[in-house]
C-alpha cells in the first residue's frame, strides 16, 4: 500500500512540474511574440513619423483574426494569426494593414462612419498605404500580397461581398501598385520562388498583363512629351 501511495504521489508531482515547466514555456513564447511585435509596429510608426500613439498587444487565443479598438488606439493579433508568418516582412504587413487603417479612422471624426458604410472604397486605400508605410520603414511591400493571399477569402459569385474585394482583387491591386511606385521590389523580388507568390502569379496573370500594358503606354506618351519639347 505504501508502494501504491509513493508511485503515486511520484506520478502526481512528476505532471505538476512538467505543467508548470509546459506554463513558463507558454509564457516566455508569448512574452518573446509579444516583443517582435512591439519592435515592428514601433518601427512602422516611428519610420512615418506618426505623432499619435498606437500599442499593440498578442492574445493567446486562437483565433484567426486581428482586431482593432478605435477607443484606445490599439491593435491587437491573435494566437490564430501565427501560422501564416514566415518571415519578418509577413509581420509588417499584417500590422501596416492594420495601422493603416486605424490611421484612416483617426483622420477625422465622420471618417470612421464613412469606413463603415463603404469599406470596399477604403479597403484598397489602406492596402496602399499599407505598402508605403512598409517601404518606409525597410520592409518588403510584396509580403503584402503574399500575406493578402494567405489569409484573405476568394468568394464565388453567389457568395460575393459587395462590400469588400476577393483577395485575387487586393492582390492585384497591390501588384499594380508597387508596379508603379516600388518597380525595384519586382525587380529584385526575394519572394520569386515562394509557392505563395507563385500562386499569385497563376491566378492573376491577365491583371498584371493589363498593367504591363498601361504602363508601357504611359512610358510612351512620357517620352513622346519629352521629345516634343527639344
Amino acid at each position: 500500500m505504501k508502494i501504491v501511495t509513493f508511485l503515486w504521489f511520484v506520478l502526481v508531482m512528476f505532471f505538476s512540474t512538467t505543467q508548470v515547466f509546459a506554463d513558463e514555456l507558454s509564457l516566455e513564447t508569448d512574452i518573446n511574440i509579444q516583443k517582435a511585435i512591439n519592435q515592428t509596429g514601433f518601427t512602422i510608426l516611428n519610420a512615418n513619423n506618426y505623432e499619435e500613439r498606437i500599442t499593440f498587444c498578442y492574445i493567446s487565443e486562437n483565433k484567426n483574426k486581428t482586431r482593432i479598438n478605435k477607443w484606445l488606439n490599439k491593435i491587437c493579433i491573435y494566437k490564430g494569426m501565427l501560422p501564416y508568418i514566415d518571415d519578418i516582412n509577413d509581420l509588417a504587413a499584417m500590422l501596416s494593414l492594420d495601422i493603416a487603417r486605424l490611421m484612416d479612422i483617426k483622420a477625422d471624426f465622420f471618417r470612421q462612419f464613412s469606413i463603415s458604410y463603404s469599406p470596399r472604397k477604403y479597403e484598397m486605400k489602406a492596402d496602399k498605404k499599407a505598402a508605403d508605410l512598409m517601404v518606409k520603414a525597410g520592409y518588403n511591400p510584396i509580403a503584402l500580397i503574399n500575406f493578402i493571399n494567405k489569409t484573405t477569402s476568394e468568394p464565388n459569385w453567389f457568395e460575393y461581398n459587395i462590400m469588400h474585394h476577393k483577395g485575387s482583387e487586393r492582390t492585384a491591386y497591390i501588384y499594380q501598385y508597387i508596379y508603379e511606385k516600388y518597380p525595384v521590389y519586382l525587380a529584385k523580388n526575394k519572394y520569386i520562388t515562394d509557392e505563395e507568390y507563385q500562386n499569385f502569379l497563376r491566378i492573376t496573370r491577365k491583371q498584371r498583363k493589363k498593367v504591363r500594358i498601361i504602363q508601357e503606354e504611359i512610358i510612351k506618351i512620357q517620352e513622346s512629351s519629352i521629345n516634343a519639347t527639344y
